[in-house]
């Protein structure tokens, strides 16, 4: 009996051939090259001093093998932008591959795939005691070429010809389309706050008990493992709306910014906040990329790409304000305020009210319109 993917009569298939390599892929890249550098900043502060605000705002692989501080702040940079780089392509990809009723699908697959490197980035830095964490970051490379020797194997090569080719567009009308404006603002926070987090949190749990070093570590396993609600966020969507799918997500990684911010201290409050926040933000940012396919799907990959430079903004922005707050109030007052931001977010709703079609439709792109 063959095992392989159905495929409609046009060719495309179901999620699972983009969707299995795009999974592989944020999870290195985001899951590990971006957010695991918040795990490992006491190893970088011993390593090459400075303060914990300091090296928090230099988040925005060289990393391996970085001699001192400036070394260290492009090997991040460049593991920074490699995320947008290798995600935004996916949305073309599961546009021209996958049948239409399994697009919401493959992209809660691909956009959670982050929580996957999360889960990995636990225990490896519990086992990088001392110069062994340039080792588990030159692992991280090996997997990187790893999965894009994948990826290059598995995806097409070239757009899938259309009968209605695209028409140009340009990036100043898809920033002015209507309906945007709130899922720019949705992903700078998600941006801020994510990158907030990922920055100071495993720091906050480990201050607030005693300078426990397994903190940090157990921390981005629980995120890993609550993380990956995110995959049913397609599930989600299509059964309730984006909208209240947003409003939970965002209440919920409110949630655990307040725990940090009120009740740190204590292993039930500490590993509580990871919890909820694996869940929020793991099925919030894959809201962001089923939410721009809603808006842009005339032009995926075009239109996600946008909404990407904004969640960067708000990476950026996040860890270097956040940074300073830290420095000069304390790490209580810095997750009151990304507590906030967090519900202050809420203004941002989607426009998108009406449900996404089922697995088992059929749907035309036409039909697959969410708009409202």
């Amino acid at each position: 009996m063959s095992t392989a993917t159905p495929e409609a009569a046009d060719g495309r298939s179901g999620p699972w051939r983009p969707g299995l390599p795009g999974l592989a892929t944020p999870a290195v890249t985001y899951g590990f090259g971006r957010y695991g550098y918040g795990l490992f900043l006491p190893r970088f502060q011993a390593g090459f001093g400075g303060s914990t605000g300091a090296l928090g705002a230099v988040t925005s692989l060289l990393i391996a093998v970085a001699p001192n501080t400036w070394f260290l702040v492009a090997g991040v940079t460049i593991s920074r932008m490699s995320p947008g780089w290798v995600w935004t392509p996916y949305s073309d990809v599961v546009q021209d591959t996958v049948m239409p009723g399994a697009r919401s699908h493959a992209l809660s697959m691909i956009s959670t795939g982050t929580t996957f490197g999360v889960v990995l980035a636990g225990p490896a830095a519990l086992f990088a005691a001392d110069s062994r964490w340039r080792w588990v970051w030159l692992g991280a490379a090996v997997a990187a070429f790893l999965v894009t020797a994948w990826t290059m194997r598995v995806l097409p090569a070239a757009p899938r010809a259309s009968a209605q080719p695209r028409e140009q567009i340009r990036w100043r009308e898809l920033v002015l389309r209507p309906g945007a404006r709130p899922l720019f603002g949705a992903a700078a926070s998600s941006g801020l706050v994510g990158a907030s987090y990922w920055s100071f949190a495993g720091v906050a749990v480990a201050t607030a008990n005693g300078g426990d070093q397994r903190a940090a570590p157990a921390l981005w396993t629980v995120i890993g493992l609550a993380g990956t609600v995110g995959v049913l966020t397609g599930r989600f969507v299509r059964r309730h709306g984006l909208r209240p799918v947003f409003v939970a997500a965002q209440i919920v990684l409110a949630a655990s910014t307040a725990i940090l911010w009120l009740a740190p201290a204590g292993w039930e409050f500490a590993l509580a906040s990871p919890l909820l926040y694996g869940a929020g933000f793991m099925v919030g940012g894959t809201l962001l990329s089923v939410w721009s396919s809603t808006v842009f799907d005339d032009h995926p990959t075009r239109g996600f790409s946008v909404v990407v430079v904004f969640i960067t903004l708000g990476a950026a922005l996040g860890p270097a304000t956040l940074g300073l707050v830290v420095d000069h109030a304390g790490l209580a007052t810095a997750f009151a305020v990304v507590t906030l931001l967090a519900l202050a977010t809420l203004v941002a709703l989607p426009r998108h009210t009406r449900r996404l079609p089922s697995l088992s439709t059929t749907a035309t792109p036409a039909q697959e319109n969410c708009d409202a």
